[in-house]
């Protein structure tokens, strides 16, 4: 027993090095996360290998990721269902990728408005249109139609984020078809398809009543570089006031046009 202890460790001694708790070690024990290297029949003691450690490392990165310890079991020994673990992890990357973006967004100069290429996935959205006379009503008609879409019996996408599209080419005009992406299984007469699709855009940060002016910005750069774009502005709203309240300077909205010609990598900043 000596000469296995010497390579050994005990619990306080992994909780310490990796920043647990015990219960929280003897937790992903019961739930067939972890299995100790040796356990003393006579005291109960448990101890712990450094394959151990490098396991309870492994479960917590998961964990930081986002995934309760029954997704994390499900990752390691669930093979019927690696198809659903597959579109959780990339649901989760898109996630982060996303929430990376906002804070390069929010790191950007007042007034400078960063152009991108991106690619927009395909969205089956519960969308309604409207003819709206100021950016006041279009936010009241949103509002509506996402209560309405969650009044629908079907339910709501976690992943994508609600958006306008423009129903012509004209940055100020508000004919509006307001999309909230709704899961697959939606098949109300609301129902509408968007396909992936790579589009040029923007990303504003500030009130709604700036998107306008945003969207100018993207018509002159997509006309002085040539590129031919199919659709009218999407803006797709990333942060807005369930996210900063009232405090309109911090909304944040990708304002994209899907383009005709693909092409990648292109990018630029310009200032409003």
């Amino acid at each position: 027993m000596k000469n296995r202890e010497s390579s050994l460790f005990q619990i306080g001694e992994v909780a310490k090095f990796v920043g647990v708790t015990r219960k929280m070690l003897l937790n992903f024990e019961a739930q067939g996360l972890l299995t100790p290297a040796y356990q003393d029949e006579e005291s109960g003691y448990r101890y712990y290998s450094a394959d151990n450690i490098t396991q309870v490392r492994a479960i917590r990165a998961l964990q930081s990721l986002g995934l309760t310890l029954r997704e994390v079991r499900e990752y390691y020994y669930d093979t019927a269902n690696i198809d659903a673990q597959l579109k959780r992890l990339t649901d989760l990357r898109a996630t982060l990728d996303r929430n990376i973006q906002l804070l390069q967004i929010r790191a950007a100069r007042p007034g400078q408005l960063p152009i991108r290429w991106a690619t927009l996935p395909r969205r089956v959205c519960f969308a309604r249109r409207y003819v709206c006379g100021d950016v006041a009503e279009a936010a009241v008609r949103l509002r509506e139609t996402y209560i309405a879409a969650a009044h629908s019996g079907y339910r709501l996408s976690s992943g994508e984020r609600m958006f306008t599209q423009r129903m012509g080419q004209s940055p100020t005009a508000l004919d509006l078809l307001c999309c909230i992406p709704m899961e697959e299984g939606f098949d109300g007469e609301e129902r509408m398809e968007f396909p992936e699709t790579q589009v040029v855009c923007v990303y504003y940060r500030g009130p709604y009543e700036g998107i306008a002016d945003a969207c100018g910005v993207l018509a002159r750069y997509v006309k002085e570089n040539g590129i031919r774009t199919e659709g009218g502005f999407q803006s797709v709203y990333l942060e807005g006031p369930a996210n900063r309240g009232t405090n309109a300077a911090d909304y944040i909205t990708q304002i994209a046009l899907p383009v005709a010609d693909r092409r990648q990598g292109a990018y630029g900043v310009f200032e409003s």
